[in-house]
């Protein structure tokens, strides 16, 4: 009697906890899809037609702009399961590659995400064949360099909003009067006027985020520039007054790859102004790579920047810098 009441008591038991873990499964709870695998930045190309496999690799492994070293855009694997996700089903980012002449008379993109792991993103190729991939390599590789970046910063986007610093939050606030989440291992502070400066400190790579504000609204990118070295010449210097930091911009090189560069984005409504580069410290050896974004705080008629940079000579630096610029991308004025 006692062993079938412990039985009895027993399936109860599990017949709960099944329950609650179908429950939890289903929401923001326990997830039961197993972690991909793959570093980030990483994307297998699968599909039959060797081909194209090979061109679509060609495309995602352009430079990577904005570094000081050459790096590619991502680290592509070409699978050998002909397109059958078999074992790279769990990768980070797949692209599936068809050729198929009776069914694609141009070049389409499609994608899912978390299919079979997370995070995840699966994205579709399908053309005609290969002669028509090649002809549209540029349209083909920008579409897919964007969606690949973009998913990427939103896996880095995820991690933050699920841990992040408020203590470093706070004071950006009180610095600067604006919100950014800022990631919880940036410990380090220095604050300025209208200016905060806030860092890991590390030993062999030293990731750096500044939030200034600036009065005024032109966001051209020669005032950008210009606001960009005045306060960076004031916060930040080197072991004297006569070393500073100052943006790379050698205008009599006008071929240049290292020239800073501008583009305008649209996130939330508002319009953002990215500047990406390289930086210096002026009578010194030290440099790196920045990215900075600019904002229009129409409340108080100023412009906010955040801006992050990294200094770590002897390694590369594309994987750091694009995690550190997903927090670019939390910034926002208060309201």
């Amino acid at each position: 009697m006692r062993l079938r009441l412990f039985s009895l008591c027993l399936l109860q038991a599990l017949s709960v906890i099944s329950i609650a873990l179908v429950l939890t499964g289903c929401g923001d709870g326990v997830k039961l899809k197993p972690r991909s695998n793959g570093e980030a930045c990483s994307v297998v190309v699968t599909g039959s037609d060797r081909r194209a496999c090979a061109m679509v690799a060609r495309m995602l492994e352009v430079e990577e702009p904005g570094l000081p070293q050459p790096e590619n855009a991502f680290d592509v694997t070409i699978a050998s399961d002909g397109g059958q996700l078999g074992k790279s089903r769990y990768a980070r980012a797949i692209v599936v590659v068809t050729v198929d002449d009776n069914n694609a008379t141009s070049t389409r993109i499609r994608y899912e995400k978390d299919v079979f792991a997370e995070p995840q993103m699966i994205v579709y190729l399908e053309t005609g064949n290969a002669d028509s991939l090649a002809s549209d390599h540029k349209r083909v590789g920008k579409s897919l360099l964007s969606l690949l970046r973009r998913f990427e910063t939103n896996v880095s986007l995820r991690r933050l909003r699920k841990s992040h610093s408020p203590a470093r939050e706070k004071e950006v606030e009180k610095a600067v009067g604006c919100r950014m989440l800022v990631p919880p291992d940036i410990t380090k502070s220095k604050t300025g006027h209208n200016f905060i400066w806030l860092s890991d400190d590390g030993s062999t790579a030293m990731r750096n985020i500044c939030v200034y504000s600036v009065d005024g609204t032109d966001l051209s990118r020669e005032r950008l520039l210009s606001v960009r070295d005045s306060v960076m010449r004031v916060n930040i210097k080197g072991e004297t007054d006569d070393m500073y930091m100052t943006t790379y911009n050698r205008r009599e090189s006008s071929n240049d790859d290292n020239m800073p560069t501008f583009r305008t984005l649209r996130e939330g409504g508002r319009e953002i102004v990215e500047m990406r580069g390289l930086w210096q410290m002026e009578g010194d050896a030290m440099g790196g790579p920045f990215v900075s974004h600019a904002v229009i705080d129409t409340l108080r008629g100023r412009t906010l920047v955040a801006e992050t940079f990294v200094y770590a000579p002897g390694e590369k630096k594309r994987n750091i810098m694009k995690r550190m610029e997903a927090v670019l991308y939390t910034l926002s004025p208060m309201r």
